[in-house]
């Protein structure tokens, strides 16, 4: 198994809330969004490569999910953020007449809980630092379909958690006008953990007023991790468009 690149555009509603009773900020996110796939699969027959684009995705694509949730306390906050996908393809082989077609089933579920302090809060920007750990499970199945040669199927699946570290940064350019970043990096190969994992995000907002916003930006996450004895490179790229509600928690 060599290589997962999930391609995604998504579109976010965010629904803030803020108590004054408790001094606690609430923030909801939920994503709509279109994927692309290119995967490069090792079998005892050689390798499968498949490619799912955005033109294929409504076939191909049989469940997804895309969201995050924050609550904050003064200068501490807590985020979720959660990514689910189940996406299928269909290829011609690249093993002559031994078998005439590839299906292969990936489904990934990555879910990541922080906790950040606000080490910097001014009208220059806000920046937070912190730490968490990221579940991720990983499910592979190859079915090739037989011509000379009997049908057979091959499965790769696991789950592992990773440590990260974490850092955001939100800075006004104007009165309306905003950028945000955020990057963590872990698992750095402790116990059954990723050898590498980290993300990036890099975005820009505009503030229509004290309620709604909208932000695009632009997020690579990257793992780095050995399934079932072989080497996986997972890259998930995703262009992100929201707009949604602004509240007193900065998403993202």
């Amino acid at each position: 198994m060599k290589r997962i690149a999930p391609l995604v555009l998504s579109t976010l509603i965010c629904t803030p809330a803020f108590s004054q009773e408790t001094g606690w900020s609430y923030s909801a996110s939920l994503y709509g969004w279109f994927s692309g796939l290119d995967t490069s699969v090792d079998t005892p027959f050689g390798e499968v490569e498949t490619t799912l684009d955005f033109s294929d995705v409504w076939d191909k694509l049989d469940m997804a999910f895309f969201g995050s949730f924050e609550a904050r306390h003064g200068r501490w906050g807590f985020i979720g953020d959660l990514i689910y996908s189940d996406l299928g393809s269909k290829e011609d082989t690249p093993f002559g007449t031994l078998f005439k077609e590839a299906k292969l089933q990936t489904s990934l579920t990555l879910f990541t809980g922080y906790a950040v302090y606000r080490v910097s809060d001014t009208p220059q920007a806000q920046v937070d630092i912190g730490g968490g750990l990221r579940g991720n499970h990983l499910s592979i199945d190859v079915d090739l379909k037989g011509n000379l040669a009997r049908d057979r199927s091959f499965s790769s699946s696991e789950s592992w958690v990773d440590p990260v570290i974490a850092a955001r940064l939100r800075v006004p350019f104007s009165e309306r006008w905003f950028g945000a970043a955020f990057a963590d990096l872990g698992g750095f190969g402790i116990g059954d953990a990723s050898d590498l994992t980290w993300q990036a995000f890099a975005g820009v907002g505009y503030r229509f007023n004290e309620t709604w916003s909208t932000q695009l930006g632009y997020r690579y996450l990257s793992i780095d991790k050995t399934l079932d004895g072989n080497d996986v490179e997972l890259d998930l790229y995703a262009l992100r468009a929201p707009a949604g509600r602004h509240g007193p928690v900065l998403t993202g």
